[in-house]
Parts: structure tokens; C-alpha cells; sequence
């Protein structure tokens, strides 16, 4: 459990992270490939909890599915703030390449 909780900490610092880098930073690639190495850690490591007392499991269970719920939330605005950001970037390259054809048919 200890090994869990430490994860947790280190996925809500990487969470932080992700949220002040900007998308053209290329070091936000490595960040989102940890991640993703990490979610699926944090999922083995859930997987491989033990049984213990059943009052000790539900509160330690609410708590990750919490945390889990959380992390969820976290990791989706971040996408749809970088879709929304990519789209916004190639919408502009329209835009420059409508002006570029105008100006050369001048």
C-alpha cells in the first residue's frame, strides 16, 4: 500500500506539471508517456491488492476509486484542452495558407 500511496503523490505532481507545461514544450510528450506508465501501474498495483478486513478495504477502496474518479477528471480536461489547442493551431495554418494563396494570385 505504501508503494501505492507514493504513486498517487507522484501522479498528482505529474498531473501539476502537465497543467503548466504548454503544448509546444517537447518535453510534454515525455510527461504524458509517464503518465500513461504510471496510470498503468497504479492499475496493476489496484489489481494486486489483498483482502484484508472488510471495513479497512471499503474505506481504502472508496478512496482510490475517489482518487481514480479524480484522475480521471484531471486527465480528460488536459486532453480536451490539447485537442482544442491543436485545432485552434491548424485552423490558423488555414487561414495563412487561404492568405497565402490570395496574395500569390495577385
Amino acid at each position: 500500500m505504501h508503494e501505492l500511496e507514493a504513486l498517487n503523490k507522484d501522479l498528482i505532481l505529474l498531473f501539476e506539471k502537465l497543467e503548466k507545461t504548454t503544448a509546444e514544450d517537447e518535453s510534454a510528450d515525455d510527461l504524458v508517456s509517464q503518465l500513461q506508465e504510471m496510470i498503468l501501474k497504479r492499475q496493476f498495483l489496484l489489481q494486486k491488492t489483498e483482502a484484508g478486513q472488510e471495513d479497512e478495504d471499503r474505506y481504502f477502496l472508496n478512496k482510490e476509486l475517489r482518487l481514480s474518479q479524480e484522475f480521471l477528471a484531471k486527465a480528460t480536461a488536459l486532453r480536451d484542452h490539447r485537442q482544442q489547442l491543436l485545432h485552434a493551431g491548424s485552423k490558423s495554418k488555414r487561414q495563412l495558407n487561404v492568405y497565402r494563396t490570395i496574395d500569390a494570385n495577385r
